[in-house]
């Protein structure tokens, strides 16, 4: 239930058709989304114990999560596309941020994507949404990350709608730390690698 919760929280649109790739393999990072950013990676990212981590992970989507009485970290990786070539997942990273992508209320009038430097090959930010678009060898994901005050105590007492909405109210009020915390992680997860 986490996971679909984590995953169901960005606005952003189901992966297109044309993202889908080639037919998964045993080596295929859509079947292991989890090492693509490894619960060591968030641990380090958010000085925490890897142990006390919670991780799961369900189709091409991972999920880690701790929580103590106060604080809360959340990351979601999504594998969005797997290419045979640089040149064929550069080409489907920049079709996927290239249009515009539903927004959460409000709408940010500055545009739905942002560059960022220095993670993968290339790497752009939602600005709806805060997750982070990250190309890097042929391979394209989603990133999102939080750490800080938990959302529990919004949503505490409510029924499932009113649940459902103060998480959404929680989302939009933490996008500037998800904003900040994701692209920390992404520079983790590039400085573990090497781009070309």
């Amino acid at each position: 239930m986490a996971l679909a919760l984590l995953a169901g929280c960005t606005a952003g649109p189901a992966t297109p058709p044309a993202l889908a790739g080639p037919p998964d393999t045993a080596g295929d990072p859509r079947n292991a989304p989890c090492a693509v950013v490894t619960r060591q990676m968030v641990a380090s990212a958010f000085s925490i114990d890897a142990a006390l981590i919670e991780q799961s992970s369900m189709s091409s989507l991972c999920a880690y999560r701790w929580e103590d009485e106060r604080d809360l970290l959340e990351v979601t990786v999504h594998v969005r596309a797997v290419a045979a070539s640089r040149a064929q997942a550069r080409e489907l990273f920049q079709e996927a941020t290239a249009g515009e992508a539903p927004r959460l209320p409000p709408a940010n009038p500055s545009g739905p994507f942002e560059e960022v430097a220095g993670i993968g090959a290339k790497a752009r930010l939602d600005t709806g949404t805060s997750d982070l678009h990250v190309l890097g060898d042929g391979l394209y994901f989603t990133l999102n990350a939080y750490s800080g005050a938990g959302g529990r105590t919004a949503a505490d007492g409510a029924g499932t709608a009113g649940a459902v909405d103060a998480r959404t109210r929680w989302w939009q009020h933490t996008l500037p730390q998800r904003r900040q915390h994701t692209q920390a992680l992404g520079r983790v997860w590039s400085g573990s690698r090497q781009e070309p």
